[in-house]
């Protein structure tokens, strides 16, 4: 049996979609499987394009704990994996999980961590909206504390991967960094980058691209990017589009939410220097600087943790807080859409004639009667409009969950996923069609939303979460 990513559902092997919710399913341990004869694995907590966390329990010590499992099998990726539960094992602090075992079965890496109840700061921000400045600085100074420690070890830890989703928070108020899955160990006088080298937009500064080296002020980059989510709402733009454009593309904070104190939109700023000498030096500087030169407007209280009537009211910004989509993707503009719709449109009208067309040749020759009088007869017209009206959007919601693309779509280079960067599956593909019609009655201003919105999605896309996009060349 294998456990669906999205609601943990237990299918067949042979199986590609769920039963119970139709996602992709990616071959993952069944429920109530037992690892190493010690782990019950009970849902699925995540699953990412190289590896799943599950909940499990530990049946020798009858406790929750996390276990994560590698899914690619590849020489490289286990020995990143490796890394990973070796430089976790040898770390001790309040504000990071901690290791509790490593081993490997069936061909497949798994790694045993506390399991750590609570949502990410990226969950809390897109539900609620950016937290109160003091908020946001009380959970990042605990993490920039963890990160301090990092970099304090012989040799220091650089984690090159901090960003709203890899900072849980836990009910007991404490913030906790996570995903040690592309740290590195710096190495003394080190010039060159060994292992994983990965990105993420809007958190990752410019030298992580590419082959420059990383060090202690890349982690700086991508706390003050933290920050600047958590008091804006907004993912700050890409270190490259900044370097690259003809003026830098970061908005200032305090534009965005007035309610930032104008010290704490200094520290952002000079830790998200795309230069890194002109960043903080150090953690521990960047943590002084918010101790000792950030105000916070309000004396009272508050925590991210309270009712939204007991929390500080901030304005929304003005872009909808959606989440932002997974890797340096493209969005496919509404025009490319409309030809891709036609296109398919024209192939399936071509299917429907030459289908009709003969299936009444098969019928005069079984019924013994000419060509045209059985051509003539309004049920083969009738026959057309079924299958070009009621199967053109079955057939571009079977062509949607088995390759994300229909034929018109892969002639343009277009393909739709999840917000996760997954294939939609076919109930939410053919529920993307249903909302499509419905998006198609006024007048189609469900469709010419695509125009004005930012995340290029039609209503039919806003209503099942899905995005058209276009593939990297």
């Amino acid at each position: 049996m294998q456990m669906c990513p999205e609601c943990s559902a237990n299918n067949k092997d042979i199986a590609r979609f769920c039963v119970k919710c139709g996602s992709p399913l990616r071959r993952l341990r069944g429920q109530w499987t037992v690892l190493y004869g010690r782990y019950r694995l009970e849902r699925v907590l995540g699953c990412g394009g190289m590896g799943a966390v599950y909940l499990a329990t530990d049946l020798r010590l009858n406790s929750k704990v996390a276990v994560k499992e590698n899914l690619d099998t590849s020489p490289e990726s286990q020995q990143q994996f490796a890394t990973e539960a070796s430089i976790l094992a040898k770390l001790r602090h309040l504000n990071l999980p901690r290791v509790q075992d490593f081993f490997t079965a069936d061909g497949r890496q798994y790694l045993v961590m506390d399991y750590i109840e609570g949502e990410s700061l990226e969950e809390i921000v897109q539900k609620r909206g950016p937290l109160p400045p003091n908020d946001a600085i009380k959970q990042l100074t605990q993490v920039m504390e963890a990160v301090q420690y990092l970099h304090s070890q012989n040799p220091p830890i650089i984690h090159r991967d901090i960003k709203p989703a890899n900072i849980k928070l836990g009910a007991d108020g404490r913030a906790y960094l996570v995903d040690f899955g592309i740290a590195k160990i710096l190495h003394a006088g080190s010039r060159t980058q060994a292992g994983a080298r990965a990105v993420t937009p809007g958190y990752s500064p410019p030298e992580q691209y590419g082959t420059a080296p990383t060090d202690q002020r890349s982690d700086i980059y991508a706390l003050g990017a933290t920050l600047y989510f958590a008091t804006t709402g907004r993912v700050p733009p890409e270190a490259i589009e900044r370097i690259t454009g003809r003026t830098d593309k970061l908005i200032p904070p305090r534009s965005i939410n007035p309610l930032i104190p104008a010290n704490l939109e200094q520290v952002i700023l000079k830790a998200m220097r795309v230069n890194r000498e002109e960043r903080f030096s150090s953690v521990e500087e960047m943590m002084l600087a918010l101790r000792t030169g950030v105000q916070i407007r309000s004396a009272q209280p508050s925590s991210s943790f309270q009712t939204k009537s007991q929390q500080q009211k901030l304005p929304s910004p003005p872009v909808p807080l959606r989440p932002p989509l997974p890797g340096n993707v493209k969005l496919a503009p509404s025009w490319l859409r409309f030809i891709a719709f036609v296109l398919d449109f024209l192939i399936w009208s071509a299917f429907s004639w030459i289908f009709t067309l003969g299936y009444a040749i098969l019928l005069s020759v079984a019924s013994r009667n000419e060509f045209w009088w059985v051509w003539s007869k309004v049920e083969q017209k009738h026959l057309f409009a079924y299958i070009l009206l009621l199967g053109f959007p079955l057939y571009r919601a079977f062509a949607h969950a088995l390759t994300d693309r229909t034929i018109g779509k892969a002639m343009l280079g277009l393909k739709v996923v999840t917000k996760n960067g997954l294939p939609c599956g076919f109930w939410r593909a053919l529920g993307r069609e249903i909302a499509l019609f419905f998006s198609l009655m006024p007048c189609c201003v469900g469709c010419l939303w695509t125009a004005f919105d930012p995340y290029k999605q039609g209503w039919h896309d806003l209503l099942v979460g899905t995005f058209v996009i276009q593939e990297s060349e």
